[in-house]
């Protein structure tokens, strides 16, 4: 058997996750693949199961995703640093950001971190042990509170996204839709067998889409047999049915 990827891990953790969760299967075997994802046995038979991470979508359209946001804030976060701690003396400080105004920091990481690193240096002094700059104290674009505390320890990239109940259907409907219109060649690669679609969530902050209220009597339009989506952080699964 060939080595598994780390997008096969992913699926497969995310599977046995959603089975603890309580997707309702009971796999005797689970085999990693490729069109469909699993192809899981069970008392029953076989099922051929897809599957597809659902993110929050992006604050702002000049991002593909949530995980693109959190990646440049924290590229600024590790760049300012670097920059901080290259001047002489620098005061031994753990600093910890989190985001703000999100559309104006796409392609500022340079600018971001050497702003950050100036206003850390400018600062620094006045924790005692620990101060916390928010916006009204004139932070750099782009963040949305700074904390500065004495001492040693690497510097936090805090995470934040929004998510909203329509914003979750959107992000559903979309990864459904691009998922079935591969439908025909999991047929073809697994005949006269059932196809499961399986949506699921991570636990980290960037990739976290919650269990919305209500989401038992959502519809959407589909050819697989059986739709699930599995939130980690709600530590539960819900069927989405068919329009």
């Amino acid at each position: 058997m060939p080595a598994l990827t780390d997008k096969m891990k992913r699926e497969l953790r995310a599977f046995a996750d959603a089975c603890q969760a309580g997707l309702p299967i009971t796999p005797i075997d689970v085999v990693a693949g490729d069109k469909p994802d699993l192809r899981v046995l069970t008392p029953q038979g076989l099922i051929g199961i897809e599957l597809s991470e659902v993110t929050p979508l992006p604050r702002n359209p000049t991002f593909n995703s949530s995980v693109a946001e959190t990646a440049n804030h924290e590229a600024s976060v590790r760049l300012a640093e670097k920059i901080y701690y290259k001047k002489k003396n620098a005061m031994r400080v753990k600093v910890t950001t989190y985001p703000w105004d999100v559309a104006r920091t796409r392609n500022r990481k340079l600018e971001m971190g050497e702003e950050l690193a100036s206003f850390v240096t400018a600062h620094c002094h006045e924790a005692k042990p620990t101060k916390t700059f928010g916006r009204i104290c004139g932070i750099p674009d782009g963040f949305g509170v700074v904390s500065i505390h004495a001492g040693s320890g690497p510097w936090f990239a805090g995470q934040s996204v929004g998510v909203t109940a329509d914003g979750i259907y959107t992000q559903l409907a979309n990864r459904i839709a691009a998922k079935d219109a591969s439908l025909s060649t999991y047929r073809v690669n697994l005949p006269n067998t059932p196809i499961w679609l399986l949506l699921f969530s991570c636990w980290e902050v960037a990739r976290s889409v919650s269990m919305p209220h209500g989401m038992r009597e959502w519809t959407v339009q589909f050819g697989f047999d059986r739709v699930f989506f599995h939130a980690a952080s709600s530590q539960c699964v819900e069927e989405i049915h068919r329009l």
